[in-house]
């Protein structure tokens, strides 16, 4: 059996946006980015997708496999190599040092740009 990535892959062009983003529309919920800060693991973001959904829907079968395809549609990774241990960003490159500093508080800002510019253009 193959062992889950450790990382997702996730980290600084704003794929990580886009990947929130499609866990959201893949489960037709908006998620609470109040603790966003702190998300460091997949299991941080699933968890927050587990408060979102209405009652009875997180005890649905296949709601993990549709969270990991969703979340890893962004970076091509297979969902089968996630787990909720696999941290959500990349260990290369200049987005690490960023992430050092708070990579949550980046994602929140960038998820918060995202959210007012769409609101403007509606």
């Amino acid at each position: 059996m193959e062992t889950p990535s450790q990382r997702v892959g996730l980290g600084g062009d704003g794929d990580e946006i886009a990947a929130i983003l499609e866990v959201e529309k893949a489960f037709g919920v908006r998620l609470d980015y109040t603790n966003a800060h702190e998300w460091s693991t997949v299991g941080d973001v699933y968890t927050a997708l587990m408060r979102a959904l209405p009652p009875g829907a997180a005890d649905q079968p296949g709601v993990w496999d549709r969270f990991a395809a969703a979340l890893c549609r962004e970076t091509g990774l297979s969902p089968s190599d996630i787990s909720p241990e696999s941290e959500l960003l990349a260990e290369s490159g200049l987005w690490v040092h960023v992430a050092h500093a708070s990579a949550a508080t980046w994602i929140v800002v960038a998820i918060v740009a995202v959210v007012g510019i769409g609101w403007l253009l509606l």
